[in-house]
């Protein structure tokens, strides 16, 4: 094969390395800023929740000192009707609709008390959860041990992280991006010689990196595959040191002289 023909594809690989070095100043911040924004709406989801909780809470217990008023209304107004009642049957009657009015207000009083346990329980809970944190036992808290004010500072905490990790990525954005513009159409021009002077070469390139490999072309090191650190056959480095290539038997990638990557770059 004319060797002409690999330098083409180490332009490519050069020209693609070049781009993902760029890329690399932004020192993985689009992968901090997903991981922040997974703990910020769970920890959002966490303040909902309470929030929903307390809220309910808040309702049922107005609901329900509201039945208790009635029921009490109910059984004053019951009771003056039965210093007038005419006879027994009636007085009875009567005794009856108290008599389900108070069962009405105890019943009503359960749910109260139930309430306020509930509120008292989570209170323990977050009590425990804030001496965990005053002796750094972190590794011991559950989610529902974490007490209110943490949960809120975390919360300003996370937004804070985002928005500065953001500001930071849109700053390394701007900075290269001119230069990144320049080279992605350098690749597309390199691209189209390449489909049309050595179009399987391409396709192999392309299949490489169509998987993890992002360096599909690589240097000979110590007469080994600088991708794999497989050694490369004797009989094949003559090959590679006239202008040639190897495709690795351990990784598939296309192993070349360092040369033709510093004729590339010049």
């Amino acid at each position: 094969m004319d060797h002409t023909k690999i330098n083409l594809l180490v332009r490519l690989q050069h020209l693609d390395n070049k781009i993902e070095s760029i890329v690399s100043l932004q020192k993985g911040l689009p992968e901090e800023i997903d991981a922040l924004d997974e703990d910020l709406v769970f920890t959002t989801r966490q303040i909902e929740s309470r929030k929903k909780i307390a809220d309910e809470h808040l309702k049922t217990r107005s609901r329900l000192h509201e039945t208790i008023s009635e029921c009490k209304n109910k059984i004053l107004n019951f009771k003056e009707k039965q210093t007038l009642a005419r006879n027994n049957k009636e007085y009875d009657a009567l005794s009856k609709q108290i008599e389900y009015e108070e069962k009405e207000i105890a019943q009503a009083e359960i749910q109260l008390q139930d309430i306020v346990h509930a509120i008292q329980r989570a209170q323990d809970i977050q009590k425990k959860g804030r001496q965990l944190i005053t002796e750094n036992r972190y590794d011991e808290i559950t989610e529902e041990m974490m007490p209110d004010d943490v949960l809120q500072q975390q919360l300003q905490d996370l937004k804070q992280q985002v928005d500065l990790k953001r500001e930071e990525l849109d700053s390394i954005v701007i900075e290269t991006a001119e230069d990144v513009d320049s080279l992605k159409k350098k690749v597309i021009t390199q691209r189209a010689i390449i489909a049309t002077e050595a179009k399987r070469l391409l396709d192999k390139y392309d299949h490489l990196r169509s998987g993890i490999l992002n360096n599909a072309v690589v240097k000979l090191n110590r007469n080994a595959c600088s991708g794999c650190n497989t050694r490369v056959p004797t009989n094949r480095h003559t090959l590679i040191v006239q202008g040639g290539f190897y495709l690795c038997e351990s990784c598939g990638r296309i192993v070349v002289h360092e040369r033709l990557f510093d004729e590339a770059e010049n």
